[in-house]
């Protein structure tokens, strides 16, 4: 590995080698119970007019990823710098892996999501099948089960379209280990068309889903719902930015949870003013506290967040850069307690939709793998690897406030700002 970056504030960032091929984009990261960290990227299949989902790993003592395995190649694969594939490690160890296809009808529009399974670390995969429409997010569930949430159009055609009516509702599934539907819902019928969704496990059995909603008079903000193992709580505002968009902004939140503590980070433009701004709830998302503002004044968003064993987050954004075109790779480490690290760089960018969504997920530790699309004459996927152990709390947060009365917490920080286990 070559270092590639080194903050102002001592954080090293280094390259981690991957034999992707030109072209590759819309890459995506999980880390499995065994600390394994799971790359998945679109490229290049292996026959003519092909395109492919690849597959690499970064064992826990691994210096680079292994040699990169084929999910599905497919001439009806289908690449959206915003809607990409994603893979998830159920309870039992089985591989979810989701992507999305065109329809095979010759001049037919739009897309839709499939998914695979493999028992074996990847090396034989199930026959494709369908799953949701758009912006599918996958989490694992006690007992080998995967939960899916998704955007799904309602399909209305546009000259029956009503002014300020629903067109897009979210809908989750329940899947059974050997890829069975056991339920479907409708989490909510109005929420905005294309922004990312995302959805983890909490503890005790449960997920949380955050996404942008929308109501009739088009305010775009981000929500949340909690599913208790059973049944899905009613949506919530996040936070009442009072977005008003006629259109999409194509820029959903993230979440992440561990133990009783979650943490969400999202992008808002309400009143003109581009925003990154997260909260932190200490009773597995039932509710969350007051917004810490994250962002350096120029934010693009297109954000990600990573939770760590000791309950402190990595929160990463795009922030527009001097020159033209121009961006940065950012990330803050969000503590417990609501404190902010200095804000670091992690990579140049572009402001190019080419450029993608950068993603992380953690190694072990506070170690960090990162990836993002480099946007170029063709693109690369890119992979590297960075500490946040020296990023420190530096300064007192203006809009911190504990969610409820009362609720106990599952970490603590010491004084030196370090967050622990009670």
């Amino acid at each position: 590995m070559a270092a590639t970056c080194s903050s102002d504030a001592g954080v090293e960032v280094n390259d981690i080698s991957i034999p992707a091929f030109a072209g590759a984009g819309v890459s995506n990261l999980h880390t499995g119970p065994s600390g394994t960290v799971y790359l998945t990227y679109c490229a290049a299949g292996t026959a003519d007019g092909e395109r492919a989902l690849w597959l690499a790993r970064l064992r826990p003592d691994a210096a680079a990823w292994d040699e990169p395995t084929m999910v599905v190649g497919t001439p009806l694969l289908m690449e959206n710098w915003a809607d990409f594939p994603s893979l998830t490690v159920g309870t039992d160890g089985q591989l979810w892996a989701q992507w999305f296809q065109r329809p095979p009808e010759e001049g037919k529009r739009g897309y839709s999501g499939w998914f695979a399974r493999s028992a074996d670390d990847g090396r034989t995969w199930t026959t494709p099948a369908p799953l949701g429409h758009e912006f599918v997010t996958l989490a694992p569930l006690p007992g080998g089960r995967v939960l899916a949430a998704w955007l799904e159009s309602l399909r209305i055609p546009k000259d029956q379209r009503v002014p300020g009516a629903a067109t897009m509702e979210l809908r989750a599934r329940l899947l059974g280990p050997a890829g069975e539907t056991l339920r479907d819902w409708v989490v909510d019928p109005d929420v905005c068309t294309c922004c990312n969704t995302r959805l983890v496990p909490l503890a005790g059995g449960g997920a949380i889903v955050v996404y942008r909603g929308r109501t009739p008079e088009e305010i775009r903000d981000n929500l949340y719902a909690v599913f208790d193992g059973e049944t899905w709580s009613p949506p919530q505002t996040l936070h009442d930015d009072g977005w008003l968009i006629p259109g999409c902004p194509v820029n959903g939140p993230a979440v992440d949870a561990r133990n009783r503590l979650a943490a969400t980070v999202w992008f808002t433009a309400a009143e003109g003013v581009a925003r990154v701004q997260a909260k932190l709830s200490y009773d597995r998302g039932s509710t969350f506290g007051d917004a810490i503002p994250v962002d350096l004044g120029r934010p693009m968003g297109r954000v990600d967040l990573a939770m760590l064993e000791d309950g402190t987050s990595v929160v990463t954004w795009m922030e527009l850069g001097s020159e033209t075109n121009r961006a940065g790779i950012h990330a803050r480490r969000l503590f417990p307690d609501g404190r902010l690290s200095s804000p670091v760089l992690l990579a140049e960018s572009t402001q190019a939709r080419a450029s993608g969504f950068p993603r992380i997920a953690v190694r072990e530790g506070t170690r960090i793998v990162m990836t993002h699309t480099e946007e170029g004459e063709t693109t690369r996927v890119r992979t590297s690897l960075f500490d946040v152990s020296s990023l420190d709390p530096k300064r007192s947060p203006e809009l911190v406030a504990r969610a409820a009365s009362g609720s106990s917490l599952d970490f603590c920080t010491s004084e030196d700002g370090a967050a622990s286990h009670p």
